[in-house]
């Protein structure tokens, strides 16, 4: 019994390691949120497109730039594949987490937007 014990909280400190972004995909993201339209009730409201910019710093804290402001927040890591890191981002006032994936070989981080923005891929700069 004991075994398998030390057998468990062996994996689970290696797997709880691994769980990080690498310090060379930490730097600031730079795009473009496209315009679109917002429909509440009958009447609809065209938000114009804007510049968007994220900071992803270590130890899971963001900085999220859309046009002036700016919002800070943190990332828990969620899984890891060959070609992407999936993350999902916890904004300050906000309720619902934002979701995110790093493509590796481009280095270029995909936000997806929650509804009805839409998701908008931005360059490492």
């Amino acid at each position: 019994m004991r075994f398998y014990l030390l057998l468990l909280v062996f994996t689970y400190s290696f797997s709880g390691n691994s769980q990080e972004i690498k310090k060379k995909y930490f730097g600031t993201y730079a795009g473009e949120i496209p315009s679109y339209a917002l429909q509440l009730g009958e009447e609809v409201f065209e938000v114009q497109a804007a510049p968007i910019e994220v900071q992803l710093k270590p130890e899971g804290i963001l900085l999220e730039k859309i046009a002036s402001n700016e919002i800070n927040g943190t990332y828990q890591f969620i899984k890891e594949d060959k070609n992407r890191i999936y993350f999902e981002v916890k904004l300050e006032g906000q309720f619902i987490p934002e979701s995110y994936v790093l493509y590796k070989k481009d280095k270029r981080l995909e936000r997806k937007g929650i509804y009805p923005q839409p998701d908008v891929f931005l360059r490492k700069i």
